[in-house]
């Protein structure tokens, strides 16, 4: 489905073309945000942004340049400037020829009216529930946000790409801080959606609570390694750095992923299968990426063997096999293209309960926070626990925790997986129209490294 208007505006730019190719990339955006603090709403945002970047190609020579100004002259100003900027550029000889038409995979529209037309006043009494719902169990100190908005995407070139799709989402953000006796506790919940309709926001206003007031009283452990039972939260920081260290052609070009040499080899436990899908049934995600290449599936980790990784157009055509981009480009040029934007990662049989249950001595984790790579080739992540740790005893939560932070060898964590959990939850990823939806896992022998005193 075209725009109209984003078509026209992209036809001005296409009729206008005196260099080799010309890609136009528009993208328009309606964001809207109730934050809330101290269990007050103190912001309340709405931002709409239409960009138009254009890239010209004279041989292989590239001038980039974007605009915001719509109008027939300043779009054909900003070509003309890109195309200026193209003739006085070195040479890129990794840059072949832009895409060609290809027909997108069949899939739903993650575009839902309900999240479009969503007002101030529905997020403010959603948001006010929450507060009245917290201060009722006590916790008068409630942290968040609520956000809806909704994209649309066109992307066309002078090799005859004209395609647009359009996406809506919603997320909601809870953090509970329970006060007693000088005492705090920290809980967090979070629910993502493309319709606003499936947003529970009671769900996430109980869960966020419930964890701070069941986090008061913290107690110090002894770094070491700890079998850990990981909330759906956590293992989403993981798979994300995951993709961040390794999981793209271009890392693997450059020598600088975890799956660099072990294609084809055993990296993770056989029940681990790790896969980017923008059409799945639970995912969001466009049809297609930023150059206007069909988004595929790709299964990076399948039965716990290094499988693939994601192309865009610049590292299919660096790549020897030529394996011809999966649709994962992003805004071009871009340092970090291609990037897996719709992970997930196939689930077991357990519940978060039944994982606590069968373990004697472990550690419940609902999220991770201020993470940082230390190896990429290696897979080496570094992290604090955050918003609700707790001791595990006989097959109960018991003691909350202090913080602790590990650094595990994720290759290594993803191979001793002893449980999955048999739901997946969405997330926003919060950098592009990026999303994971993964689920829980109970984990032997994760290595915490030291303790806090929050």
């Amino acid at each position: 489905m075209v725009s109209e208007d984003l078509e026209s505006s992209a036809k001005k730019i296409l009729d206008k073309v005196e260099v080799d190719e010309v890609e136009v990339l528009i993208q328009r955006k309606d964001k809207a945000l109730t934050r809330y603090a101290n269990s007050k709403i103190h912001q309340n945002v709405g931002q709409k942004d239409f960009d138009v970047s254009i890239r010209a190609i004279l041989g292989k020579k590239i001038g980039s340049v974007s605009t915001n100004s719509v109008d027939e002259k300043s779009l054909v100003d900003a070509l003309r400037r890109a195309e200026n900027i193209a003739k006085h550029q070195k040479e890129d000889p990794d840059f072949i020829v832009l895409p060609e038409p290809k027909e997108d995979r069949s899939g739903k529209e993650n575009y839902f009216e309900e999240t479009v037309g969503y007002t101030p006043d529905q997020r403010a009494e959603k948001v006010k529930e929450i507060i009245e719902y917290a201060s009722s169990k006590g916790v008068d100190r409630m942290y968040g946000a609520f956000e809806t908005e909704t994209i649309e995407v066109l992307v066309a070139n002078t090799n005859g790409i004209m395609k647009s799709s359009r996406m809506s989402k919603a997320n909601l953000t809870a953090t509970a801080i329970a006060d007693w006796d000088n005492d705090q506790g920290f809980g967090w919940s979070e629910q993502c959606s493309a319709n606003v309709k499936d947003i529970d926001h009671m769900n996430v206003a109980k869960t966020a609570v419930d964890k701070g007031l069941n986090n008061m009283d913290t107690e110090s452990i002894e770094p070491g390694e700890y079998t850990v039972v990981l909330e759906p939260l956590a293992v989403n920081t993981m798979l994300m750095y995951l993709a961040m260290m390794g999981m793209s052609a271009k890392k693997v070009q450059e020598k600088r992923s975890f799956m660099n040499g072990k294609f084809g080899e055993k990296i993770m436990d056989e029940r681990v299968n790790i896969f980017d899908d923008a059409m799945h049934d639970e995912m969001i995600g466009f049809p297609f990426d930023y150059e206007g290449v069909p988004k595929q599936r790709v299964d990076i980790v399948k039965n716990g063997i290094a499988n693939d990784v994601v192309y865009d157009s610049y590292t299919a055509g660096r790549d020897e096999e030529d394996k011809g981009s999966t649709g994962h480009a992003l805004p071009m040029p871009n340092p970090m293209s291609p990037m897996p934007l719709n992970l997930m990662m196939d689930t077991g049989d357990a519940s978060i309960q039944e994982m606590i249950e069968d373990t004697e001595k472990g550690i419940l984790v609902t999220r991770f926070n201020y993470c940082r790579p230390v190896h990429p080739v290696k897979g080496i992540l570094t992290g604090l626990t955050r918003d609700g740790t707790w001791r595990i005893e006989d097959g109960e939560v018991t003691q909350p925790l202090k913080n602790l932070r590990f650094t595990q060898n994720l290759l290594d964590a993803f191979s001793n997986v002893e449980l999955i959990g048999a739901e997946r939850v969405l997330f926003s990823l919060g950098y592009y129209p990026g999303y994971t939806s993964v689920p829980a896992m109970k984990i032997p022998k994760f290595n915490f490294t030291g303790t806090t005193e929050f």
